[in-house]
């Protein structure tokens, strides 16, 4: 994988979980296929999405769908929450004064700081702008669903 990866929040997770994703989040898989771009998300972020009977099996297939046998599709890297990211995520919080409400968004950078940084696909711009500017080292740009 080369670049930096494709980041999914809860609405990128959302609606990669539908049964046509937006118009935009699909330009944006396309684009991580051809240059061979990760696209990840924080496991923690399946807990916002799998809400309900109906929401649960449609993340459950984006997920299938998105896995390394299907090669006309980009993979789909959901990353566990271990010590060192709950450690990232501690860090964010402080250093941008966040409460526990938070925690999910800081998941969302915490995981971009492997790459060095990432192209964050979200409903919550502002928000996720202000806890990357706690890791001033890591590019994170973002892209507004």
């Amino acid at each position: 994988m080369s670049g930096l990866p494709l980041v999914l929040d809860s609405a990128g997770l959302d609606g990669l979980s539908r049964r046509r994703p937006p118009e935009l989040l699909r330009a944006l898989l396309a684009e991580a296929l051809e240059r061979g771009r990760a696209v990840i998300a924080p496991t923690v972020v399946c807990a916002e999405v799998a809400r309900g009977r109906d929401r649960t099996r449609a993340l459950e297939a984006a997920v299938a769908r998105h896995n390394p046998r299907q090669a006309e599709r980009p993979m789909l890297r959901l990353v566990d929450t271990d010590f060192d990211v709950a450690r990232q995520v501690g860090a964010i919080l402080h250093a941008s004064s966040g409460g526990s409400e938070r925690v999910v968004d800081a998941h969302v950078v915490a995981v971009c700081v492997a790459s060095g940084g990432g192209l964050v696909a979200t409903s919550d711009p502002d928000d996720i702008l202000e806890l990357a500017g706690a890791v001033p080292a890591v590019r994170v740009r973002v892209v507004a669903l």
